[in-house]
């Protein structure tokens, strides 16, 4: 056969055209060619579907545009080439991983005879292991697959066993309370045991599972395949393209391997997924059975349980797990407990926060006190934007409320009863107590920041949320199962919301969203400034440089600080481009060691420790490649900062020097350990590690007493040969390998110590009870040996962990010098128009920008922006002009000079701004009931209660949505109280014009305008005019906003313009 296992080709059935495949073995046999020359593949269609095909009608698939298949334009033909031409770019050994048990044996060629269609046993009684699917034969081609597929769905889709089930039509939660109950727990069903009884014991398994994860799509381990059954199944058909097999209830299924792929895509549509093992062989079930006084027939079944359950925000990227580890976005599972304040009338609340990104392992906590509008936790869940979130039921304000339905409402949300899943403060700290996750190194500091001192039991009277909410957060990750998996990196870090006398400058929800700085205003990263600064080439420093956005610094030295890396870096340009050539080639190491820690722990009790795979194998050497992926990453950060550190004699730069030298560790010494420990190349190639000499103290101890009672052997050998003066030789095998084979002609010799064992011509075997003792000394030293490389795998990656402190250094520095690196090649893209700006340390408030363009879109045209002896500047001018565009422009530019970054413009001094406000653009907000002009007022409020002397205000057009004289009286008094009292710097555009009349002759007001060119000017018909926007922000006033040109451009007919004006 000239085609191997797992080829991709085109195959043809009779009377249809070539279709792209797979070759796979059929789900029953392990061969693809049968005796009749054809061989066996899966059509890459959808619905999946399998033939055998003649090899004369099979050909080798090249690509796409192989010129001897006639093309078709069928979108699903289309589709599947597309899917085949992926499969052929993959490696051989991971397309197992496309191999779809479906639904029924695909048709012989029309000249063979039909088979008689198999029936699969769905989880008998007794069943065994290694059962696998036998798909019955209703589907004969890719194109009749689709329809019969679909046509099969519509009828018997509203037949399915379970949807004739009364508990469900009724459900009711564990305890027997309806949905309307208002402690009713909608992740727990109630099922008659009289329904249980009915059912075969692996059925009554999945029940019993499902009744206690109602919400959660169960894969049910049966033998080498994952199995979804009833309304799991109907989400495996129709969100994973999995095929329906027959019986009465729905059911579907998928191999192994598979898992990672299938559970990834439900994940990120929003479902909860339970991954359930067999954590028993047959051979141990029978074990048990026959210890037990009185067996029934639920007894008589492998146990099994969940091993693991994940959703958006408890992902780990494990072995089994979708491969999601290349994204640079933290997931964070977000946690909070709020306490209402409404006693003092303010409408203020207090928030205890935990959230993690269980990729990494790091749990934030922190308390705060927050205003009526919740601003502090809208500006954290901006920062920190969580996938997912859990809070405590029955126990949310409504203006709460309003932000879940509204900032968060594409985020998954789950309310948690209280006490019983959001844990109070004694469950908390004591499960962290039993739980010994803190056991050998202690409590982390962070951590104890939050208890009383002295006193692990309770926590300070300021951080009772706090505490709970990390309670939320852990009950939930137990009941997930990889609590201990992310306790035990100890890493904890303090929460403190951005206050004015901060380190940083403060950039809330509103601003992120009006600047457009991590999204823009159609949801995409296109046209943003995280799109256009990031140069970032890994994906740890991805995530530092988000929070480097979302917090520019405060203090001048430190901007001055990364200002000078900028112009170190650019110095040495050429090196600077092969350091990031260099950390362009490293894996997520921040995400690795966090894997590597979990392979690294001995969970003697978590189910995964007892869970039967059939794909082990594959998955030891992901591990493996997980290690080594990391050793050769920190091998090739090594060398990436060599290659900065012999060019920096010069470096002026703290920041870079820390970077470089000071906080990177040596990781020569460790490197060579882990190079010389083990073969990596056949460790990578076997799935298993073989430690050398000197490295694992319990394998050297177990082969050293292989050595030695080998030896021993050896010589009792060579004194029995003295003894029977002939050549006596061991014969055997297994346990009795060590017989002594003596010529029948010296078997006088043997005495009463000798037993004889058995015979063949010309020779006797003997055993002695010595040898007895020296071959148990043996067997006893290898099956140490045995038990030390089982673990060997395991003890490896927790050496490796146990340098997690040095790792992390270094990862910390990478991702500092990888920003710094960015910041130096966003510098360098803006070429002759940039400049580094001057950070003032004393003096009064000023910005000033000469030539200032915009960071985000080029071919701006330049403008001068000047704050300072006149602190607010009135802008006018016409609709369309620019005046927003230059106000964001404004504020993106101060962002980019307290990042450390150079900006776009000729010029730039300021002194720091410690916040950004801004009030841009109309919107109202449907969900919270507010209207337009209630969320500019609200806006504002929060501006006039917070801003400072060194704040920077936005204002565009207050006062739209309500009345004329209203709206300018509102804006008339917040110039008066931004220019008098708080003197900010700011920039106010507004169309009042009777605004500019009112404060012009104001000595720290400065007006100015958008200019532009009006042809064929008309004071009797506007639309006889047309203007010429010039994009330039010039001094005076604008003598009118051309409303009637804006209204022109948009389409309104000219006649309706011409009535407007003459109302006017």
């Amino acid at each position: 056969c000239p085609y191997e296992l797992y080829d991709v080709v085109w195959a043809k059935l009779e009377g249809y055209p070539y279709w792209p495949a797979l070759v796979c073995c059929p789900p029953d046999e392990n061969h693809f060619l049968d005796d009749s020359k054809r061989i066996h593949v899966q059509f890459f269609d959808s619905p999946v579907s399998r033939s055998w095909i003649k090899l004369k009608r099979v050909k080798l698939f090249t690509g796409p545009n192989q010129v001897e298949v006639p093309k078709m334009r069928d979108p699903v033909w289309k589709q599947g080439v597309q899917d085949a031409h992926n499969a052929l770019t993959m490696e051989r050994d991971k397309r197992p991983s496309l191999v779809v048990i479906c639904q029924g044996h695909m048709e012989r060629e029309s000249d063979d005879e039909m088979p008689k269609a198999k029936k699969r046993r769905i989880a008998s009684e007794s069943e065994d292991s290694d059962e696998e699917y036998n798909p019955d034969n209703n589907i004969d081609s890719p194109i009749k697959v689709q329809m019969r597929g679909k046509r099969r769905r519509e009828e018997v889709g509203e037949t399915w066993a379970h949807l004739g089930y009364d508990f469900l039509k009724e459900r009711r939660d564990g305890h027997g309370r309806l949905a309307d109950h208002p402690e009713f727990e909608a992740n727990t069903l109630r099922v008659p045991e009289s329904f249980k009884k009915s059912l075969t014991p692996a059925m009554k398994q999945w029940w019993d599972l499902k009744c206690e994860h109602f919400d959660v799509v169960l894969f049910f381990k049966v033998g080498k395949f994952y199995e979804l059954y009833h309304m799991d199944a109907v989400i495996g058909v129709e969100q994973l393209g999995l095929v329906y097999m027959k019986g009465e209830f729905a059911h579907c299924g998928f191999p192994e391997i598979s898992y990672g792929r299938y559970s990834e895509s439900l994940i990120q549509k929003g479902y909860k997924v339970a991954r359930v093992e067999q954590t028993e062989t047959p051979q141990l079930m029978e074990e048990r059975c026959r210890k037990m006084h009185k067996v029934s027939k639920f007894d008589k079944v492998v146990k099994r349980e969940i091993c693991r359950i994940t959703s958006l925000g408890t992902r780990l990227f494990g072995v089994q797990d979708g491969q999601g580890c290349q994204s640079d976005t933290p997931t964070y599972l977000l946690a909070f407990a709020e306490k209402s304040l409404e006693v003092s009338g303010s409408g203020e609340s207090e928030f205890g926060i935990c959230f993690v990104d269980t990729s990494v392992g790091t749990f934030h906590m922190g308390q705060f006190h927050d205003d009526r509008y919740c601003s502090k936790f809208r500006t954290m869940i901006s920062h920190h934007r969580p996938v997912q979130v859990l809070y405590e039921k029955g126990q949310v304000t409504r203006k709460v409320e309003q932000i879940l339905e509204g900032a968060l409402s594409a985020v998954l949300k789950e309310p948690l009863c209280p006490r019983k899943q959001f844990w109070d403060i004694p469950k908390t700290l004591q499960f962290l107590r039993e739980g010994r996750y803190f056991e050998a190194e202690g409590y982390p500091t962070h951590l104890l920041e939050f208890l009383n001192e002295g006193d692990k039991m309770t926590a300070k009277d300021d951080c009772h949320l706090a505490v709970k909410a990390l309670g939320a957060c852990v009950w939930y990750l137990s009941d997930c199962l990889i609590e201990e998996e992310l306790l035990t990196l100890r890493k904890f870090r303090v929460y403190t919301p951005d206050e004015s006398e901060a380190h940083n400058m403060i950039l809330d929800g509103v601003t992120l969203e009006n600047l457009e700085i991590l999204a823009s205003a159609s949801g995409t990263l296109e046209g943003t400034l995280v799109d256009t600064v990031d140069f970032c080439c890994t994906h740890f420093g991805k995530r530092l440089f988000r929070q480097w956005l979302c917090a520019p610094l405060c203090h001048p030295a430190e901007i001055c600080e990364r200002q000078e890396a900028v112009d170190d870096l650019l110095r040495v340009y050429d090196r600077m481009n092969e350091t990031r050539k260099s950390l362009k080639t490293l894996p997520d190491l921040e995400r690795l060691l966090a894997k590597i820690h979990t392979q690294g722990l001995a969970r003697k009790d978590h189910p995964e420790s007892r869970a039967v795979f059939y794909e082990d194998a594959t998955y030891n050497k992901r591990k493996i490649d997980n290690l080594l992926l990391a050793l050769h990453g920190f091998k090739a950060a090594q060398e990436a900062i060599k290659t900065l550190q012999d060019a920096g004699s010069g470096f002026r730069s703290r920041a870079l020097s820390r970077c470089l030298e000071r906080d990177f560790p040596d990781m020569s010494d460790t490197l060579r350990f882990f190079d010389s420990a083990f073969d990596h190349e056949e460790a990578r190639r076997d799935g298993k590690i073989i430690p050398r000499d000197g490295i694992d103290n319990d394998y050297d101890d177990a082969m050293s007493r292989i050595k030695a009672a080998t030896k021993t052997l050896d010589d009792y050998l060579v004194e029995q040969r003295r003894h029977f003066r002939c050549k006596v030789t061991y014969f055997g095998t297994g346990k009795n390998r060590f017989q002594l084979e003596v010529p029948e002609s010296a078997h006088k010799l043997a005495d009463g110590s000798y037993d004889l064992q058995g015979q063949r011509k010309g020779y006797r075997r003997y055993s002695t009870a010595r040898l007895k003792e020296l071959t148990c000394d043996l067997q006893l030293a290898e099956e140490a040996c045995e038990a030390a490389l089982k673990d060997i795998m395991r003890r490896m990656f927790n050496n490796f962990d146990k340098r997690r402190k040095i790792w992390e250094a270094a990862v910390r520095c990478l991702s500092v010098l990888d920003c710094l690196l960015s910041l130096a090649e966003y510098s360098a893209s803006l070429g002759d128009i940039a400049c580094t700006p001057r950070i003032l340390t004393s003096g009064k408030p000023r910005l000033h920008i000469k030539a200032g363009r915009h960071p985000c879109l080029r071919g701006f045209v330049p403008n001068d922006i000047f704050l300072g002896d006149s602190t607010l500047v009135l802008m006018t001018g016409p609709n369309m002009g620019g005046k927003s565009t230059l106000m964001r422009q404004t504020g993106l530019t101060v962002v980019l000079a307290q990042m450390g970054a150079k900006v776009p413009a000729e010029s730039c001094e300021l002194t720091p701004v410690d916040r950004i406000f801004t009030r841009l653009g109309a919107r109202d907000k449907i969900v919270s009931g507010e209207s337009t002009f209630f969320v500019e007022v609200n806006e504002t409020c929060s501006i006039l209660k917070y801003a400072t002397c060194h704040s920077l205000v936005l204002l565009d057009e207050l006062g739209r949505g309500t009345s004329t004289h209203d709206g300018m009286a509102i804006a008339h008094a917040v110039v008066k109280e931004l220019s008098q009292r708080i003197s900010c710097r700011t920039l106010f555009s507004t169309h009042y014009h009777h605004l500019v009349e009112e404060f012009g002759q104001m000595r720290n007001i400065y007006l100015g305008h958008m200019a532009c060119m009006v042809e064929n000017e008309n004071a009797n018909d506007p639309t006889e005019e047309t203007i010429q926007f010039l994009y330039k922000f010039v001094g005076g006033p604008c003598p009118k906003s051309y409303g009637f040109n804006a209204a022109k451009l948009a389409g309104i007919q000219v006649e309706i313009i011409r009535n407007a004006f003459r109302k006017s």
